[in-house]
């Protein structure tokens, strides 16, 4: 109890050492929470990622591969279609170059709907073809999406029951998403007859065709027999179609372009936080260093009244261990505001598919942070506190 009061009192008494201190806890313990956060939401958003593309193959417009990928990973809304011979130039492909599976998506985005107040990317699948989508719809709803039925995405509002209105349209939401940290987080799944008649309406209320051959798909999805090689198919398919406007890219160009994305920012976070541990180390241990010339008639008066060396050492810890925990309580108080504010504004800004960790992760790294950041601060500290105990008693009443 001695030592707690001594220690509270020289907290207030060097207010102006204790405030730089608990500082530098609180950047520690805010930029290890936040950056174990960043890491695991990009990691679980690749993941999901490379769960979701169950295709080895995707066939898009010759030119529009570029948004192929900012719909997948942002969701950004787009609208364009392949030629209408494009389902049937890839079936005449299908034995010849191991295509096991074949399946057919129409992209149509809308710019006002009663859902949202921003632009939403609607997508149309083929239920009897499908071989991705429809496997985690499922998980939303127990039957085949019927006709005017939509499912919403995460970020979508809306609830099963509720009817949102699109293209003058009203559909009835049969089902909603859990969190992919991917563009279907904003997109709304409908089926393929549902998506010609809202593919009618915005024609009507454009005055002009989608397309002049009228195609209505955008995307078609191949999966390849067990064997062939994704980047060899989409390679052979490339040089027979380019010519009539077909591309093939692979799926695995995404999951590997976000993999590299990945370890890159990795490595900065990791860097960043190795950094600002041993900055933090290194400005605990001069700032207490430099203090113990203000102290050494104070620690000679505790020695003079009976205070041994092991007192002065706990007297030490004490004191940073209270200006420790201060510290890391703030920073990652901070951390979980500006975490919970701002990770759709990172997924934004990084391009990348973002999922946070669910809440009992997020205790961990509230547990991991604290910890971190108070060990950090009592062991820097002691290499002060142990300086403090070497003091010789008789010269310092001498000095």
């Amino acid at each position: 109890m001695f030592l707690r009061e001594i220690a509270r009192k020289n907290f207030q008494r060097q207010w102006g050492r204790s405030f730089c201190l608990v500082i530098v806890i609180m950047l520690l313990s805010f930029f290890l929470f936040t950056g174990s956060v960043l890491s695991l939401s990009l990691s679980n958003g690749a993941e999901s990622m490379a769960n979701r593309l169950g295709a080895d193959v995707m066939i898009v417009p010759e030119g529009y591969d570029p948004h192929v990928d900012s719909i997948l990973l942002a969701g950004s809304p787009s609208t364009f279609y392949l030629p209408d011979y494009a389902l049937n130039e890839i079936e005449n492909l299908k034995n010849e170059l191991g295509i096991d599976l074949i399946s057919p998506q129409t992209f149509l985005a809308t710019l006002r709907a009663s859902c949202c107040s921003y632009p939403v990317q609607i997508v149309g699948i083929d239920y009897d073809s499908d071989f991705i989508i429809g496997s985690w719809l499922k998980e939303s709803i127990y039957h085949s999406l019927k006709d005017d039925e939509i499912i919403v995405g995460y970020h979508v509002s809306g609830w099963p029951g509720d009817v949102i209105k699109f293209f003058n349209r009203d559909l009835k939401v049969a089902g909603r998403l859990e969190q992919t940290g991917m563009g279907f987080d904003s997109m709304v799944f409908t089926n393929i007859n549902t998506i010609a008649k809202l593919s009618k309406e915005a024609e009507k209320i454009s005055g002009k065709p989608m397309r002049n051959d009228g195609s209505l798909t955008s995307v078609i999805m191949l999966k390849l027999k067990p064997g062939n090689d994704a980047v060899a198919v989409a390679g052979e398919i490339n040089r027979r179609l380019s010519s009539k406007g077909l591309y093939a890219l692979f799926s695995k160009k995404f999951v590997n372009n976000i993999g590299d994305s990945l370890k890159t920012i990795s490595l900065i976070i990791k860097s960043v936080i190795i950094f600002l541990w041993l900055i933090s180390m290194i400005i605990i241990v001069l700032i207490f260093a430099l203090s113990l010339s203000e102290r050494k008639k104070e620690f000679g008066i505790l020695r003079t009244i009976g205070a041994t060396r092991g007192k002065l050492i706990k007297l030490c810890l004490t004191e940073i261990l209270m200006i420790s925990f201060y510290g890391a309580v703030a920073g990652i108080i901070i951390a979980n505001v500006v975490t919970a504010i701002g990770n759709s504004f990172v997924s934004d800004a990084l391009h990348l598919p973002f999922l946070m960790p669910d809440l009992k992760i997020l205790i961990y790294l509230v547990i991991f942070s604290f910890s971190a950041s108070v060990l950090t601060g009592i062991f820097a500290g002691s290499f002060a506190a142990f300086k403090a105990s070497r003091l010789d008693i008789h010269e310092i009443m001498r000095g």
